[in-house]
């Protein structure tokens, strides 16, 4: 008897397995696709996974961003965040030429319910203006203490982004629709690793501004990168209660884990308007030497207003003026702050 040829077929059983062995490829090949993750930068005891729909954001079409947040270790949800400045993680996503930026959260466009909380997830959508790379940094607090857990995005189209290279433009005025506004810092310039005040003075039509109103409660926030995309910070108002803070701690009138739990304490309570106008200070310590992108987020007339600057900021060099020259009266620790 003459033996079946070996390639005249499979069998039944066979293209059975065959047909479970391609499906199986498409479709955790899809969903593997589908559920792409990204994880914050730094390291640490949080873990902050970014999942993106599409998993290739595209120009000019909207993407669904969702947050997962878990404890390193035990890979729990993390469930009782504290809420700071009204919203639960804050995101600033920049365009890696700085071009454009945005400040959001899951609560300006979804309710934030008890099952999003338990999970520990968090979502929101955007639109990337167009191609290139983003920087998107994430900030939450945890048992009196913020982290900041930052990403890069790659976006592609046919939407292309103006050209060139990052430029730095020190100019220390400028127009935004109505409103001139200039910048100061003390000392000027800054210097690494030294406290330094920015401050904001508004006008408009040639009138000083009396009219801010409080934006996610403080008058103004602050968002810095280095022009290589290093050294993120967001800062905020330097208030006169903060100025006690910092007097307290130079005085040595409390161990610094009481303060930083003082200061979570501060900005989770009711917001207290400080400043009307026309100046607003910032106060921020810079990590390195280089020119920095600064994005400042007020609202004059009760009207959300981005203004952005850069600041270039020096090496400290031995007698380097360092001192801060305040606009917020200084505060003179008490008896009673001593005791306490």
């Amino acid at each position: 008897m003459r033996k079946e040829s070996g390639n005249r077929g499979i069998g039944e059983s066979g293209k059975i397995r065959l047909l479970s062995f391609v499906f199986c490829l498409l479709f955790f090949g899809c969903q593997q696709e589908r559920e792409t993750v990204l994880v914050g930068r730094p390291e640490g005891p949080y873990r902050l996974e970014l999942t993106l729909a599409p998993p290739q954001p595209q120009a000019g079409q909207e993407t669904a961003l969702t947050y997962r947040l878990t404890d390193t270790k035990t890979r729990e949800p993390v469930s009782d965040l504290q809420i700071l400045h009204e919203r639960a993680i804050h995101t600033f996503i920049v365009s890696q030429d700085f071009r454009t930026f945005i400040h959001t959260h899951h609560e300006d466009f979804f309710p934030l319910t008890p099952q999003d909380i338990a999970v520990g997830q968090f979502h929101f959508p955007y639109t990337f203006p167009y191609a290139g790379s983003y920087l998107v940094a994430s900030e939450f607090t945890h048992k009196d203490r913020s982290w900041v857990k930052q990403f890069t995005v790659p976006v592609v189209g046919s939407i292309e982004g103006p050209p060139g290279e990052v430029i730095a433009d020190l100019v220390r005025t400028k127009t935004f629709g109505q409103y001139e506004v200039s910048l100061s810092t003390s000392p000027d310039p800054p210097v690494i690793g030294h406290d330094a005040e920015l401050v904001l003075h508004l006008t408009r039509a040639g009138t000083p501004v009396s009219d801010l109103g409080l934006y996610l409660g403080t008058e103004v926030h602050m968002a810095s990168w280095r022009l290589d995309g290093a050294h993120f910070g967001h800062q905020h108002t330097y208030t006169p209660a903060m100025a006690k803070m910092m007097a307290m701690m130079r005085n040595h009138t409390s161990n610094p884990n009481h303060m930083a739990k003082m200061m979570v304490q501060l900005m989770r309570g009711p917001a207290q308007q400080a400043y009307w106008g026309p100046t607003l200070p910032v106060h921020h310590v810079f990590p390195a030497a280089g020119v920095y992108k600064l994005f400042f987020e007020c609202a004059p007339a009760r009207k959300p207003l981005v203004l952005d600057f850069m600041v270039r900021v020096e090496d400290y060099s031995e007698g380097a003026d360092t001192t801060v020259h305040s606009i917020v009266p200084p505060y003179v620790a008490t008896a009673e702050d001593t005791s306490s």
